[in-house]
C-alpha cells in the first residue's frame, strides 16, 4: 500500500516545548480514559454549558479539541493534567508547571495529529451504528447519526 505525501512527511516523533509528542498504543488511551470514570457529574454540567442535548462525542473533533481543553483548564485542571499526562505519556508536573496554555494546546493538536484520531473517530461512526442496531436500538443514537 502506498503511503501519501502527507504521512510519508508526518514524523512519527515529534519534540515540542521539551515534550515527545508521539504514536501512542491502544493501551495508553485506555488508561488515559480511566480518568474518565472518576470525573464529576458536575464536570459534565459545566463542560455542556448545562445545555440537555450536549453529547460529550460531538467534542472529539480537530475544531472542539481546542474548546474542550480550554474548558478543561478552566474547569478542572487537576482532571486535565492527569489525563494528558497519562494520554502523552510525560510527567505531569511538566504540563502543569512548564508548559503554557498555547503550548500545552500545540502539543494537544500535535498529538491528534500523530495519531491520526480524525481518522479514527470517523472509521469508529458506522462500527457503533451497527453495534446499535445489533443491540436492538430502533433508531440511531443521537451523537452518532448526526450527519457531519
Amino acid at each position: 500500500m502506498t503511503k501519501s505525501n502527507e504521512e510519508i512527511s508526518l514524523n512519527k516523533k515529534v519534540k515540542m516545548y521539551g515534550v515527545e509528542i508521539k504514536k501512542m498504543p491502544c493501551g495508553k488511551y485506555f488508561e488515559a480514559l480511566q480518568t474518565l470514570k472518576d470525573l464529576p457529574e458536575d464536570f459534565i454540567k459545566e463542560l455542556s454549558d448545562n445545555k440537555k442535548d450536549f453529547k460529550l462525542s460531538e467534542m472529539f473533533t480537530i475544531e472542539n479539541i481546542t474548546n474542550l481543553v480550554t474548558k478543561l483548564m478552566i474547569i478542572a485542571p487537576k482532571f486535565l493534567f492527569n489525563f494528558l499526562s497519562k494520554l502523552l505519556d510525560v510527567d505531569e508536573s511538566v504540563i502543569r508547571d512548564e508548559l503554557s496554555p498555547t503550548e500545552l494546546i500545540e502539543i494537544c493538536k500535535k498529538f491528534w495529529e500523530i495519531n491520526k484520531l480524525e481518522s479514527f473517530f470517523v472509521q469508529m461512526k458506522p462500527i457503533i451504528q451497527g453495534m446499535t442496531a445489533l443491540i436492538g436500538f430502533k433508531e440511531q443514537l443521537p451523537s452518532v447519526s448526526k450527519s457531519e
